[in-house]
């Protein structure tokens, strides 16, 4: 792997972890689901590796817990939605801001999968007791991707274009 590379995921997985870290403090209110939108967007699957190290960092924090597993799949699958997307979207960040919304709406039924083998019945209360934060998670997922979506988006374009190609001039 390219020495460019390996620091692009450093880089970009730090950025993950330290703006969770620095948001912690608002409930359901995070940038790690407009970011990894926006890495896909214009990094593709490399950010399967960029969650795989924010996941890493947070384990070494935290160690295991069931919110944990849940990161090893909940993260992914919204890079993958936005893999599968993001040629019939494109640059529409208004219908990125829906997919982003509707993300934090389903995200405590993400969470809640990892207890159907345990208890479907906690599951599903842990589900339904959640519902309210899944809302303010959702309304903060598509506020953060209206106002800050399109100028991440162009400035992380604007860096990996100039990774790749050293001779344009920004």
């Amino acid at each position: 792997m390219p020495v460019k590379k390996i620091t692009r995921i450093a880089l970009l997985s730090a950025i993950l972890y330290v703006s969770k870290s620095i948001l912690e403090f608002l409930p359901n209110v995070e940038l790690v689901s407009l970011l990894i939108m926006i890495y896909t967007l214009v990094l593709g699957s490399e950010t399967f590796i960029i969650i795989a190290v924010f996941n890493l960092f947070e384990f070494i924090q935290w160690g295991f817990g069931t919110w944990w597993v849940s990161y090893l799949y909940v993260w992914p699958l919204l890079c993958l939605a936005v893999l599968l997307l993001k040629k019939l979207v494109k640059e529409e960040f208004l219908i990125w801001g829906v997919v982003s919304g509707g993300f934090g709406l389903i995200f405590g039924s993400l969470f809640a999968i990892v207890y159907l083998p345990v208890d479907p019945a906690y599951a599903l209360a842990y589900w339904i007791s959640g519902l309210p934060w899944d809302v303010w998670h959702g309304v903060w997922n598509f506020v953060l991707m209206i106002g800050l979506g399109k100028p991440l988006y162009r400035v992380l374009k604007i860096c990996y274009d100039n990774t790749n190609d050293s001779r344009r001039k920004v």
